[in-house]
């Protein structure tokens, strides 16, 4: 009997043996398992805080755009104006134009008229 003790001892000091080494096993699993989320976790920290940024970066981008958009229309609002009054006053250099042909026509008749008024009163 004591022989079987003595097997049924080193059976159970076996089986002692591989559960030790199975949980020390899991145990190394498990704490590889832990590093590893610990890993992905201060990863997702670091990209959550580079997502922040890039958001900030966005906004700003955007925000710029929006000013830069309106400065365009602003801008195309003066040009507009400018155009308008640069033909206007075309127009209105046009006109003047006209004007002084009208004058200098009138000056040369009035004036041929006089030279020809002249030369009669010369010959009386």
């Amino acid at each position: 009997m004591t022989d079987r003790i003595k097997e049924r001892l080193v059976q159970l000091r076996n089986e002692v043996d591989t559960a030790t080494l199975r949980a020390e096993t899991a145990e190394a699993a498990v704490k590889e398992r832990d590093q590893l989320l610990l890993e992905r976790d201060n990863e997702i920290k670091s990209l959550q805080v580079k997502l922040d940024h890039s958001e900030h970066a966005l906004e700003t981008a955007e925000a710029g755009l929006k000013e830069a958009k309106q400065q365009v229309r602003d801008l195309d609002v003066k040009a507009e104006q400018a155009e308008r009054q640069q033909l206007a006053a075309e127009k209105e250099r046009d006109q003047w134009e006209a004007k002084a042909e009208s004058v200098e026509e009138k000056y040369r008749t009035a004036k041929a008229e006089l030279d020809k008024l002249v030369a009669e009163m010369e010959g009386l």
